[in-house]
């Protein structure tokens, strides 16, 4: 939480502005945010680190803190209503249509995920929904809500293996070697890139997935939570087979796919399914 300091400050006159840092497992960035405000303008109005430790020492120990006539309480926030808050993925598919299929597929498999924009307002709500295609896994590190392409960066992300990325430059769009799916939300276009393309062939459970999915979203009656039931609930039925395949024959060959009747269009999604979710290895 980057916050600037006043041209005529008596106690940080050297410092132009100041930042405050927290990590946490936990995901619920509004929670946050309210925090990191309360502890930058507390050291901008005394430039005192040890009031700032002292802080940190009530919240880590009381869940809550009170700074002159400013207090924070976790009590205050929701952590599983954080997961659906400020992000739509109603807004989400009405805007990229059927292709959002395309993303659910990036999401399931565990690919590498890039959304581009023109604005950090645009940006953060398209980044912060994707988690919500695949539910179950409750897994909300993977965000890198916005990076730039400096190389610090870049290192990162590669270190990362699977991530969903917020860009504002617009020169991603031509680095293929930092994704497998690209989200531009300014263009509503989802590219996939070349080298990924086999990964993306659709199936019947694709079919069947975007068709509930357009339709939830163009109806206007059907909530957030509802889609992502419903989407959780294909998915799941899927993997339920994949592990039930899996478990007859380890390698999850063609021929035991064939003996299930598995659709060929579908066969390589199950396969990669199963090694996404870790039920066979590559």
């Amino acid at each position: 939480m980057p916050m600037t300091v006043p041209g005529d400050s008596a106690t940080l006159p050297a410092v132009s502005a100041v930042s405050v840092v927290i990590l946490s497992k936990t995901f619920n960035p509004e929670k946050f945010q309210a925090l990191l405000t309360l502890l930058a303008g507390q050291y901008v109005k005394t430039g005192d680190p040890i009031r700032i430790l002292g802080s940190y020492l009530s919240v880590f120990t009381t869940k809550q803190v009170k700074v002159d006539d400013e207090s924070w309480s976790a009590s205050a926030y929701n952590d599983k209503q954080a997961l659906l808050a400020g992000c739509s993925l109603t807004s989400f598919i009405s805007l990229f249509g059927v292709h959002s299929v395309l993303v659910y597929n990036a999401m399931v498999l565990k690919k590498r995920v890039v959304v581009v924009a023109d604005s950090m307002e645009a940006l953060l709500p398209m980044v912060r929904v994707l988690p919500q295609l695949v539910w179950s896994r409750q897994n909300w590190q993977i965000l890198r809500p916005f990076v730039t392409l400096a190389e610090a960066e870049i290192a990162d992300l590669e270190s990362s293996g699977v991530y969903v990325a917020g860009l504002l430059d617009g020169s991603v769009r031509s680095r293929e070697d930092l994704f497998d799916v690209l989200v531009d939300v300014s263009a509503r276009e989802v590219t996939i890139a070349e080298h990924s393309k086999d990964d993306f062939r659709m199936g019947d459970l694709h079919k069947e997935v975007a068709t509930f999915m357009v339709q939830g979203a163009e109806s206007g009656d059907v909530a957030d939570d509802v889609l992502i039931k419903g989407i959780f609930q294909r998915t799941n039925k899927c993997l339920e087979l994949v592990k039930e395949l899996a478990a007859a024959d380890p390698t999850l060959s063609t021929e035991t796919m064939e003996a299930r009747n598995v659709p060929a269009s579908t066969q390589r999604f199950m396969y990669n399914l199963a090694i996404a979710e870790g039920v066979i290895s590559r």
